[in-house]
């Protein structure tokens, strides 16, 4: 086991895919930040563009930290990982990789936990390359916390969520990459779970409760944006740890057991 987690770190330190998308990842912070100061700008003109009012609630409460919670709250960063870890993975089915690690004797347990536990150091370098940026850049435009709402314990509570939540969608896309075994399919549906996910839980929960109960507060991305916040409440952090287990288990239990059945070529 530990030798096919220090190969697969090994594949990681030289994967341009990784770099790549850790840069874009650092980059992402930055234009996130300077494109909401340029909108707010923008909402204060006289005629400006009524897309923009949603904006002039936030005016009196920009900081660097509140804004990091609310661009994160849209989950968009987790794209980044869901092409890395697809990428990543997909390639070693394309070159003939796995094959050459199964035929070794390698067991298929260990093989996708070592994916996993690499993807996941991959995913949370990520994810605070995007904090690190995002709140440097934002404190320099709004100062870090001019209006003294964030509490140390907040900050931190929110970070560990955040990370915590971004390994579950890593086994997620683990177990995704794992089986489908191509780099276009993989993204796409990497992608989907991001963006499409909660949209589609919403409409389902409509059509089968009439709205009296909501399964995207049960997804991934749902508890992603609700626990953006400094001053999270401990009933949504408890909710959290338990959506992050359950799909990140369940990730795990699925994958392992699909994997071990896929006839590898």
């Amino acid at each position: 086991m530990r030798n096919i987690i220090k190969v697969d770190f090994y594949k990681l330190k030289n994967s341009k895919p990784f770099w790549i998308c850790l840069a874009l990842s650092l980059l992402f912070g930055i234009i996130i930040m300077v494109g909401l100061q340029q909108a707010m700008v923008m909402a204060q003109q006289p005629r400006h563009d009524p897309d923009l009012d949603a904006l002039l609630d936030m005016i009196p409460h920009a900081s660097g930290a509140y804004l990091l919670s609310s661009s994160m709250s849209y989950g968009f960063h987790i794209i980044f990982i869901g092409v890395f870890v697809a990428v990543f993975i997909s390639s070693e089915f394309s070159f003939g990789t796995m094959k050459n690690t199964l035929s070794r004797g390698a067991g298929r347990i260990k093989v996708f936990f070592s994916k996993f536990l690499v993807c996941s150091a991959a995913a949370l370098t990520m994810l605070f390359g995007f904090i690190l940026t995002s709140l440097l850049t934002g404190s320099i435009i709004w100062g870090f916390d001019p209006h003294g709402i964030v509490t140390a314990s907040g900050m931190i509570s929110m970070l560990l969520m955040q990370a915590l939540l971004t390994v579950a969608f890593t086994a997620l896309f683990t177990f995704v990459s794992m089986t489908m075994r191509s780099n276009g399919g993989a993204i796409a549906v990497n992608i989907m779970c991001v963006t499409m996910a909660s949209t589609l839980l919403g409409a389902i929960s409509m059509l089968l409760f009439g709205g009296r109960f909501d399964l995207s507060h049960y997804w991934i991305g749902g508890a992603i944006s609700k626990l953006a916040t400094v001053t999270p409440v401990s009933g949504d952090i408890i909710q959290g740890i338990f959506i992050a287990l359950i799909w990140g288990i369940a990730s795990m239990i699925f994958g392992t057991t699909l994997f071990k059945k896929l006839d590898v070529k």
